[in-house]
């Protein structure tokens, strides 16, 4: 799609101007795991490669700035605030061409924000202490911001789902809200941190900050929306053609933060409406975003899949435009319960040896014990003690109809055994040397937001969990140089050449950083780095 020619900014700029850091600013060739990328490490590769893989061209006008596509939550932000203010008086402006949006009448500058600082649990499990690209983009933006200010004096504001990094960690800002990190305050230049689902409540925040009756951290409780219809849609086109299926999860798991969310579905023809809005302009592939797809329109205790209102969701896309459709998450349980529902979502897609697509289901850990505890209705219709097999029968799923998982695990739960962490290791083995399933194992660190000192990192990490994060990245490493062809089959021979390379290249460089890091640690190279 190209860039339409939007309308030129105005001479003393937009009163409200919504944006997001640069590593948030692509559609990643329209496959979202692409978008981890922006979660590792600055040194791992010069920025010409990372714009490869992660161009951003096609998503601004190049006269304006104006956003082409944009994040969902901002585009979500940006139709709240339209319907008080109108069009005319805001933007949704690219970062290369902030100042183009700023000006003497501007009041608010607000930032949607997945990972400022890259504290998240994929951005310290890959950046191994380095500044991460996304922690760069934030700097590189408020740096400008910063001197915008002094020049015109709006406020700045942060939300999305990492707005609590910019938070002081001595707070239990759960409960009471925080404060913001007065360092951070002061490098970044920010003067108001938002929490919570604050699409509804946009224009009343953003109003307040104008007047000066706003609190430096603002929270909007969870759940406040009731109605899905009180959700303002969409008005202009999102990233990779992403969409809102449903908010919340059900599940419960105890650590995990979209927990705290109510389950709400969005009705089909909702979804069908707002992918309609990409569609429009030329994005005609929808990513579903969702916490469990295979929870919507469920309602029964035992979460067994509502099949029927899965496949009228697709089928309602379908019918509204959509050429593919996808999914960010799923569970291992919900596919297992429903092989013969991801076999036919594979079919619509047309999915076949060369056309997988990509999935991010959450395997956590293999303990029953921990399972039971801390997410026992992650595994249900199923019992704790069958999650194992579970994990195993769903892989096999997902194979069989081409969708490619990236499995997210946790290292260094609290609480967690040697012995259980030896499970996990066993199943990570069995999976890859005896089933050969295809995806990757992401172990990411323990991260609590609300109590830090519980936060997992390398230096905390003892042998057990040494193993199990090298033999994660062990099988990823052989999986990225069996598959790279898979993932660049759309892009130009050059590209392919590069990043064919650069996936030999940073695979032996890992296996080796890996072994030197234990060995520094430990004093000694063990058996199961062989």
């Amino acid at each position: 799609m190209q860039p339409h020619k939007g309308l030129k900014a105005l001479a003393n700029g937009y009163k409200y101007v919504l944006t997001a850091d640069r590593s948030q600013m692509s559609n990643y060739r329209w496959n979202f795991l692409w978008g981890f990328l922006s979660s590792g490490p600055v040194k791992a590769a010069p920025e010409p490669i990372y714009s490869l893989i992660c161009p951003t061209k096609d998503t601004y006008d190049p006269e304006t700035g104006e956003m082409v596509a944009a994040p969902l939550g901002l585009r979500r932000v940006q139709a709240a605030l339209e319907q008080v203010d109108g069009k005319q008086n805001m933007r949704a402006q690219h970062p290369f061409m902030i100042e183009e949006a700023i000006g003497d009448e501007t009041e608010v500058v607000a930032l949607s924000e997945m990972s400022p600082l890259g504290l998240g649990p994929v951005d310290t499990a890959l950046s191994w202490y380095n500044t991460t690209w996304n922690r760069m983009w934030f700097t590189k933006l408020t740096e400008r911001l910063k001197k915008l200010k002094r020049k015109y004096g709006f406020k700045l504001l942060v939300g999305g789902a990492g707005s609590w990094q910019l938070l002081d960690f001595s707070k239990d800002y759960m409960l009471a809200g925080g404060d913001i990190d007065p360092l951070k305050r002061e490098k970044y230049g920010v003067d108001h941190v938002v929490l919570g689902e604050c699409d509804k409540a946009a224009p009343e925040i953003f109003e307040k900050i104008s007047n000066g009756s706003a609190p430096d951290v603002i929270r909007v409780f969870t759940n406040s929306i009731l109605e899905m219809s009180e959700i303002p849609e969409i008005t202009g086109p999102t990233l990779t053609g992403i969409v809102e299926c449903m908010r919340g999860c059900g599940r419960g798991c105890d650590f995990c933060a979209p927990n705290l969310r109510k389950k709400r579905d969005f009705p089909p023809e909702r979804v069908a409406r707002e992918a309609g809005v990409n569609i429009s302009h030329g994005y005609t592939g929808v990513w579903l975003q969702s916490e469990e797809l295979t929870l919507y329109g469920c309602e029964n205790s035992d979460k067994w899949p509502n099949e029927d209102a899965i496949a009228e969701l697709f089928t309602t896309l379908k019918q509204a435009g959509a050429d593919i459709i996808g999914a960010t998450h799923w569970t291992f349980a919900g596919v297992r319960a429903a092989p013969n529902l991801i076999g036919k979502l594979s079919e619509i897609n047309h999915m076949g040896p060369s056309h997988w697509m990509g999935v991010q289901p959450g395997l956590e850990y293999a303990s029953p014990r921990l399972v039971k505890k801390f997410m026992p209705y992650k595994v249900k219709p199923f019992s704790p003690e069958e999650y194992a097999e579970t994990v195993r029968e769903a892989l096999k799923i997902m194979n069989r109809s081409y969708y490619y998982p990236a499995s997210t695990l946790i290292v260094g739960h609290p609480g967690e055994e040697t012995d259980e962490v030896q499970m996990t290791i066993d199943l990570i083995r069995l999976l890859s040397e005896k089933d050969h399933v295809h995806g990757i194992f992401a172990p990411l660190l323990y991260v609590d937001y609300n109590k830090p000192q519980q936060t997992m990192n390398f230096d905390k990490m003892n042998e057990k969990h040494w193993q199990l994060y090298y033999t994660c990245w062990r099988h990823n490493i052989k999986e990225f140089r069996q598959k790279i062809w898979l993932a660049t089959q759309d892009f130009g021979p050059v590209e392919k050449l590069v990043s064919a390379f650069g996936t030999y290249t940073i695979g032996w460089y890992l296996i080796r950083f890996l072994k030197d890091q234990f060995k520094k640690r430990f004093g000694y190279v063990p058996n199961w780095m062989d």
